[in-house]
């Protein structure tokens, strides 16, 4: 009898001890197919939101933005494949105020999409420029199709403008970054705090005797608002191959205004500068502030605008004072 036990009572000891190994290894291969938590995706439209939430995300987040490929990313139009990834990221930062024709043709999900404009939606100002599209069906920012104004897109370019989107941005962080909400609110305190003295210098200007200024492109309208500046629209297209007929309209304006400035967003070719030079304008370079930047790229909106302001301030500090 004792013979014949034996053999089951092995058995069942090697069933038992190869049910125990599988138990031990089963912790072991659960762990191996967990993934790490992924660090959130957040789409910013232009350089000023960019730079927002880089600065309030850190490294808790993935900042990611167009890619214009030498356009403008006022000009982005996004193919089907990227406005996929786009809806996709975790977070959706726009800008309002007509920045971005395409939002309207894209579906994009409200629950995570923000636009940064919004709080002051009723301040938007609107644009002379002829967009050649007054019906458009409207995506984030209101439903149908139905006709209104064209908005002056670059809201950034007034100081308080920027503080209020940078506290959109800081919001929405606060919202996707709830385990770090403290962190996330008190970078975005001192992001808005670093505008103060900006919305002040813009009010200083305010005060002071400016030269007639010519603008290049019609971008500027609040950044001359936000320093009380008057600021003439010539609609150059001054990056575009000359000759063309916004140089006669130019000319016909520096000849009506006495103009000898004309703010431009980047350094002027050589042509374009002896173009200028005819008409005795001196070009005075404004930068947009609307394209993403590098990477390793260490300046921030609030430096480059208050580059712009310095600029402005300049020019009024020049002028004979009576």
């Amino acid at each position: 009898m004792s013979v014949i036990r034996t053999p089951v009572i092995l058995s069942s000891l090697l069933i038992t001890c190869m049910l125990a190994a599988c138990d031990r290894s089963s912790p072991s291969t659960a762990m191996s197919t967990q993934t790490e938590p992924t660090t959130p995706k957040v789409f910013a439209i232009n350089f000023p939101l960019q730079s927002f939430a880089t600065q309030i995300g850190g490294d808790l987040i993935q900042v990611e933005v167009p890619k214009v490929d030498g356009f403008s990313a006022s000009l982005y139009n996004p193919s089907p494949e990227e406005i996929i990834t786009i809806q996709d990221a975790n977070l959706i930062l726009l800008n309002g105020a007509d920045f971005s024709p395409w939002t309207g043709r894209a579906s994009l999900p409200a629950s995570k999409t923000v636009i940064t404009s919004r709080s002051f939606k009723k301040e938007w100002l609107e644009s002379s420029h002829d967009h050649g599209d007054h019906d458009h069906q409207h995506g984030p920012e209101g439903e149908g199709v139905h006709s209104h104004a064209h908005w002056a897109a670059f809201t950034w370019l007034s100081p308080m403008n920027a503080k209020r989107q940078a506290a959109s941005v800081g919001q929405a962080l606060g919202r996707l970054l709830s385990a770090d909400a403290a962190v996330v609110e008190q970078r975005s305190k001192d992001l808005q705090g670093s505008f103060d003295p900006l919305i002040k210098q813009a009010e200083r200007i305010s005060g002071m005797t400016m030269p007639t200024l010519i603008a290049s492109e019609p971008q500027y309208q609040y950044l001359a608002k936000a320093c009380g500046v008057e600021v003439l629209e010539a609609d150059w297209h001054w990056n575009e191959p000359a000759p063309h007929a916004g140089m006669d309209s130019l000319r016909a304006l520096v000849e009506a205004s006495g103009a000898g400035h004309i703010l431009v967003p980047s350094e002027p070719s050589a042509e374009r500068s002896a173009t200028l030079k005819q008409m005795n304008l001196e070009a005075v370079v404004i930068p947009l502030l609307v394209d993403p930047r590098s990477g390793d790229s260490a300046t921030t909106f609030v430096e480059a605008l208050g580059r712009n302001l310095d600029t402005l301030e300049a020019l009024g500090s020049a002028q004979p004072t009576g």
